[in-house]
Order: structure tokens, then sequence, then C-alpha cells
């Protein structure tokens, strides 16, 4: 199993062997352009050598001392040998050392034809050529070109060596310093997870932007998480206190009963009656709990909604159990693409919400059309209204409006906290508006229906 490893050592191993691929190019290179070019140096050397021997030669023998004198070339470790193959017996002349030279055993370097070597003498560059009968041969020493060559080889392995080494610190340094942002996240990061309590916000460096935008990126996670846990809290403090209020009211009337029921009996029916009332109460309560709870954790199918079959569908039911008169407008046939039975349900809760809120002859109406923004229901009540500055608190859970917060106004705060989980669910959205001349419109949009869904219908 490969050990994990960190950005920093990804980095330099990436770099240093990038570097280290470049350099090894670079002086293969340069070794490879030096070399051919002492090589082409050495042929035409060769050449002109072989030119001022020709122009040497006076009747068949050439003038070693005229060719040493005006040749541009140092001629002192070059070999020559004249070779005159019309004469009989064959006449053979050669520049100093060059018997020698030939005495010796020659050895070819393989893959070249005109490269020996010859002990004592080193390495030789062989030429040769025909001039009026004469055969002129010419071996070259290459121990100063071979001497500048390996220099060069040298200089560029010390280089080399030299880059490598410096470039790895550099890249070292480099990568160190480009993953501490990333590193001091890390360790921020993990610091949060150990906090029990309010997370607090990660640094954001300056430098990288990537780590920027990711230190951002977790502030605001942790933002929501912080805003979660709070209503978290929240929630779990007006449920204890909604659950209180009747648990409390219940347990009073048993001990009242207990006390004081055989002396009193015509508190009995009382008391039950106040019993009865608080433990519905303390159902309606429990059951919005259970469906805000499974509303958080549903995932709904979502299909085409003939939106105005299911607002006739509850405006029919919900007109024999309110007092308001229940209208419905609008298009002839608006589809949506939803749930129709969670949309059914936020249909019911908003006209009861409106119900709860208008006097009995106030009129509730509710208009689905058809509108370029989605598909659109609207329900419109003439009731207490809404302030500018509670419109944005009416969907949390266990908010009610000042206004609200009477004995006659029954209610537990969770209807539109489901509503607005139920609305999310079907990916559409809710907002409110004020009507007029009062009271207020609650604004449902839902998607379209693709095309291609259309078509299969």
């Amino acid at each position: 199993m490969t050990k994990p490893q960190t950005t920093a050592h990804e980095i330099r191993k990436r770099f240093i062997g990038m570097l280290v691929l470049a350099t090894l190019i670079m002086g293969t290179a340069i070794i490879t352009v030096v070399g051919y070019r002492q090589v082409r140096q050495t042929q035409q050397t060769a050449t002109r050598l072989m030119r001022g021997l020709k122009h040497s030669v006076i009747d068949d023998q050439p003038d070693w001392h005229w060719w040493r004198r005006y040749s541009a070339i140092n001629t002192i470790d070059t070999y020559v040998r004249v070779t005159n193959q019309e004469k009989q017996p064959v006449k053979r002349y050669y520049s100093p050392f060059t018997r020698y030279f030939l005495t010796l055993d020659h050895h070819r370097i393989p893959g070249t034809q005109a490269v020996t070597y010859t002990p004592e003498f080193g390495f030789t560059y062989y030429r040769q050529s025909n001039y009026h009968g004469n055969r002129l041969e010419i071996w070259l020493n290459l121990t100063p070109i071979l001497d500048t060559l390996a220099s060069v080889i040298v200089v560029v392995l010390l280089v080399m060596t030299a880059t490598i080494v410096l470039g790895s610190a550099y890249v070292r340094v480099m990568a160190r310093k480009i993953t501490q942002p990333l590193a001091s996240l890390n360790v921020a990061a993990q610091v949060q997870t150990r906090q029990h309590e309010k997370k607090m916000a990660l640094p954001v460096p300056a430098q990288p932007v990537e780590v920027q935008e990711l230190a951002t990126s977790f502030n605001e996670l942790l933002q929501t998480v912080n805003d979660h846990a709070v209503q978290e809290r929240q929630f779990t403090s007006n449920a204890a206190h909604e659950l209180r209020t009747p648990i409390a009211a219940i347990l009073t009337h048993v001990q009242l009963l207990k006390r004081r029921a055989a002396e009193h009996p015509e508190i009995v029916s009382q008391s039950i009656d106040y019993i009865g009332e608080e433990s519905v109460r303390m159902k309606k309560l429990v059951d919005s709990l259970l469906t805000l709870s499974r509303a958080d954790r549903a995932v709904l199918k979502l299909e085409p909604t003939d939106l105005v079959a299911a607002a006739q569908a509850v405006v029919t039911r919900e007109a024999a159990l309110i007092k308001q008169p229940l209208t419905l407008h609008g298009d002839p046939t608006v589809l949506a693409l939803g749930d129709i039975e969670s949309i059914e349900q936020i249909l019911t809760a908003l006209i009861d919400n409106a119900a709860k809120y208008s006097s009995a002859t106030a009129p509730i109406t509710v208009d689905v059309r058809s509108t370029p923004a989605g598909q659109r229901i609207t329900v419109r009540d003439q009731g207490l209204g809404i302030s500018d500055d509670q419109k944005a608190h009416v969907f949390e859970r266990f908010y009610r409006v000042d206004t609200a917060r009477t004995p006659e106004i029954a209610g537990t705060g969770l209807g539109l906290a489901i509503v607005a989980q139920l609305v999310n669910l079907n990916r559409g959205t809710i907002s409110i508006k004020d009507n007029q001349p009062r009271g207020s419109q609650f604004v449902l949009t839902l998607p379209r229906v693709p095309q291609s869904e259309k078509i299969s219908e």
C-alpha cells in the first residue's frame, strides 16, 4: 500500500524530477554540440593540412620545412607519409616521428572509420588523398581536442551537479513556503474539530488564492454549522417549552382532582374537559414535530402535477372546515414538477393559517397561474397581516408574530416551518407579500415540467 505523502513532498518530488531531467537534457545537448563542433574542426584541420601538404610536394618529394613553416596549423603532433607509387621502387617519405608511430599497434575505435588509438600517441584522426601520383596520408593527433572536450564535460557535469543540488534546495524551501498556508489551515481545522462549543473562523491567508478560497469556503461552512447548531438548540428549547405548558396544565388538574374531586364533584367534568383539550394540543404539537422531522429527511419523487386539480381538491375539502368564504381562481390547466401529496399539504397549511388570522367574514382566495417565472399558487387573505420585519421569520420553527400570541389564536408555530421544508423538497420558493386593502399573500412558485417529460406524457 502506498504511503500517503504531503503536498510539499509531492511538489518536491515532481519539481526535482523535472529539474534533473531538464539538467540532463541540457548537459547532454551542450556536450553533443561541443563534440560535434570539435569533430567538424578536426575534419577542417585535416583538410587544410592536406591542402598545404599538396603545395609542399616538389618533384614528387615533400618539402617538410616549407610545409611546417607556411602551414597555418601547428604540425608538431601531425604525422605524414607520402608514397610515390609511379617510381620503381616505390618511394616513401615520412615526417618526423612518423616511422616510429607507424611501427606501433593501431586500434580502430568501434563505430568510426578514421579514428584509432595508438599507445604512447593516444587518439588520431586519419585522412588520405592522391596528388600527381602520390598518396598523401595524414594522422592528426586528437589529444588537444579531446582534452578540450573533457574539460567541457567536467565543467558541464559540475554545473549540472550544482544546479541539481541548489535547485533541489530551492524547491524544498519554496514547496514548504507554498504549502505553509495549507498546513496552517489544516492545523486550525483540526483544532476546531476538537471544539464542542461554537466553531471559530479559520485564518484566511492572503496567498495563494486557492487556499484563500478554500479557507473562505470552510468559514462559510462553519458559519452554516454554527447557525444550525443555534437553530437546533433553539428548536429543542422551544419544543420543551411548548410541551411543558400542556403537561403542566394536565398535572395541575390531575392533582386538583385527587385533592378535591370527592368534596366538589362539580369540578370533575370541567377538569376532564381541560385535560382533554391540553392532550389534543400536545398531540398536535407532537404530530407537527414528527412531520417536521420526516420532512427534514425526506426525498420526494417529483413528477408532472396538475396544480389546478390539486388546488381544487384542497379547496373543496377546506371549504367545509373553515368559516371564511374560500374560492379558487386562475388558469384552467397548470402543470408543474412536484409531489402532489406534499403540494396539497402545503396548500392546506396555508389556507388553515389564513383562516386562523382572519375574521369569519373575510374571504380567502387561491389563485393558480402559469407565469414566466414558474408555476404559481397564491393564497390571499384579509386577516391581520404581517409586518415587514416579521416576514423574514415566519417560516422559522416555533416563530409566531406578536399579534398572534393570544389565547384566542391557538397554534404551535410549526405549520409554516413545515411548509418551508416541503417547498424546498419540491425545489420551489415561497414568499410573502401584503394584500390589499389588508392581509397577506403567500406566493408559492414551483418549477415547470421539462419539455421532454411533456412529450413523454
